[in-house]
């Protein structure tokens, strides 16, 4: 297509082979960054800094490069109007094509996947039963009404919600936060005599948040420092909270005296279905207390339809989009299975990409072979002449 419609005509620079040269050479100088940054800033925080943000800041400098995310977008445009505008649809360019085609959606399914993946982690005494799993990157505050007799009602406030200076609240909570300061690690210390204050409530008043780099291996002890107001009469302040299961939710009362258990925790997600742990099992290597093998043995309930299923390693559970890999295990007490939950709507993209590719490069040496038999002819000729 030499010709492109008028209308498309403005995307014909933007098909230039020269912005996928040098965005693809971006690309690898980004890789090599961002792995190097892992063995100090650790994992996720060197995959948010250079390859799930637009721009970064390098050393604070006055300047703005483009991260991961505007590199694969300036990539998937070139590559898209390449396709409208540069492409030469004939029968000899077919299996070129394809293979670009393939390219182009494995582009799409990296924008999928850096949208929809969601991973995280469940815990799962064996006998008991769960369909939540807690994210690993996110935290959540979770307002729990304690005041009715048979259940529990819970409001819970995601991290879209921690920016500096914000206020949130919802018509199923009565009072409000606003967010002082969040903290992605940090360590409870004890408050300075200089510092005590009656607008500091609970543990607030004795400790304080005390901020600290991000640890390499995401051991990451996340908190924030929020203020309440709307409670009743001597509640409302300042109080901090961290994601550590032994802190203890922060007891409040409002309105017609309901009670409410304030804390800061990993985010909640549910599953579509259930898992029920009916027999963890490790298998140890000869002579040592070293696993060689774990898997669990499990019950899979959804709607009115239960299956029995072993997860293992490489064996994971796939359903409604959610994988479960056998993560990890705990046998102190009660034997406990670690499931890895990741969910991609985008996993399927890859496979399909690759035999996209695979189909157009075979078919371009297909069609290649008739003019090699001619080329090798021709040239057996020239040596009989010669």
């Amino acid at each position: 297509m030499s010709n492109p419609p008028s209308a498309l005509r403005p995307l014909k620079p933007l098909a230039s082979a020269a912005i996928f040269y040098y965005a693809t050479l971006w690309l690898v100088v980004l890789v090599t960054v961002g792995t190097i940054a892992q063995k100090y800033f650790g994992l996720h925080d060197s995959l948010e800094k250079y390859f799930s943000s637009w721009f970064i800041q390098p050393m604070d400098w006055p300047i703005w490069l483009p991260a991961g995310r505007f590199t694969m977008a300036l990539i998937l445009i070139n590559l898209s109007s390449k396709l409208l505008v540069a492409t030469k649809w004939k029968i000899k360019n077919i299996g070129i094509n394809i293979t670009h085609i393939g390219v182009f959606l494995l582009m799409i399914g990296a924008v999928i996947t850096a949208y929809t993946t969601t991973e995280g982690n469940m815990s799962i005494r064996e006998g008991e039963e769960s369909s939540v799993f807690l994210n690993s990157h996110e935290v959540e505050i979770a307002v729990t009404n304690t005041s009715h007799p048979d259940y529990d009602d819970t409001t819970a406030f995601t991290q879209g919600f921690f920016h500096h200076g914000q206020t949130f609240s919802d018509e199923s909570v009565p009072f409000s936060f606003k967010v002082l300061k969040e903290y992605k690690n940090c360590r409870p210390v004890n408050r300075s005599n200089s510092e005590t204050s009656e607008n500091y409530q609970g543990r607030a008043a004795n400790i304080e948040l005390e901020e600290l780099p991000a640890d390499p291996k995401d051991r990451n002890l996340r908190g924030i420092e929020v203020e309440i107001s709307g409670l009743n009469e001597g509640q409302n302040g300042i109080y901090i909270f961290i994601a550590h299961p032994e802190w203890t939710p922060a007891k409040l009362t409002a309105g017609n005296a309901q009670t409410y258990n304030v804390s800061l925790r990993q985010r909640h997600h549910e599953l579509p279905f259930s898992i029920h742990l009916k027999d963890f099992e490790k298998l140890n290597h000869a002579g040592t207390m070293m696993a060689r093998a774990y898997s669990s043995k499990v019950k899979v309930t959804q709607d009115e339809s239960t299956e029995d299923i072993k997860i293992y390693m490489n064996h994971p559970l796939r359903r409604n989009g959610y994988t479960l890999y056998q993560a990890s295990f705990d046998q102190r007490g009660v034997e406990t299975t670690i499931l890895q939950v990741v969910y991609n709507k985008g996993q399927l993209m890859p496979y399909i990409s690759v035999v996209v590719i695979f189909i157009g490069l075979l078919v371009h040496c297909f069609m290649q072979v008739p003019r090699l038999i001619v080329a090798a002819q021709e040239k057996n000729r020239q040596r009989q002449a010669s």
